[in-house]
């Protein structure tokens, strides 16, 4: 296992990012997909954070021909490029949206939440199963304090769907897919009412 040094803020520019990508898959889903202002501010500051990521992994000797065997480095790499691309539409005197934009965002923050349930590297992260008698339901007095809060409900029972999914016998339905999806526009919602 590669430990990427990572610390919590990076798990939660994941996090962030993840929450971007979905607002981004979201606004491209009408007949006249558009790129929302807010969003495309943020395409090249989500982008220079990309680079510093994958620079600071080549530091450490992490060249580019290892990022796509490390989870966290793949899924950077291919951020940086897709806000890249969104620097570039913003920055253009003729705005043009990169093909297949919605489900290239839905796919990365697929990934990201992948990448924040079960990380590669050995860091702590936010989203993290604290260990010991939580992870089999016997920990009550932590659970309840964990689900005063709606968006730590949402998470909980978006990783208890993942389980469930894991051991199903229609673990291939696309229903848990949509249902999974709907709770990550819930989530979204809920964060963007808090702000």
């Amino acid at each position: 296992m590669t430990n990427l040094n990572w610390q919590p803020s990076e798990y939660e520019w994941v996090e962030q990012v993840r929450q971007l990508l979905l607002d981004l898959a979201r606004s491209c889903l009408g007949d006249v997909p558009k790129l929302p202002m807010h969003l495309a501010q943020k395409a090249r500051p989500t982008a220079e954070q990309a680079t510093r990521l994958l620079e600071s992994a080549r530091d450490r000797g992490l060249g580019e021909p290892q990022w796509q065997q490390i989870q966290e480095l793949a899924w950077v790499a291919d951020v940086r490029q897709l806000f890249l691309e969104l620097a570039q539409v913003y920055l253009s005197d003729l705005p043009r949206l990169p093909e297949n934009l919605s489900a290239r965002s839905l796919s990365l923050s697929e990934r990201a939440q992948r990448l924040l349930d079960h990380p590669t590297a050995e860091d702590f992260h936010p989203q993290a199963t604290p260990p010991g008698p939580d992870k089999t339901g016997t920990g009550a007095a932590a659970t309840t304090v964990e689900m005063e809060n709606p968006g730590e409900l949402l998470r909980h029972l978006k990783q208890s769907l993942r389980q469930q999914r894991n051991t199903s016998s229609k673990a291939d339905a696309a229903e848990w897919q949509q249902l999974l999806n709907l709770l990550d526009l819930a989530e979204s919602l809920y964060h963007r009412l808090k702000e």
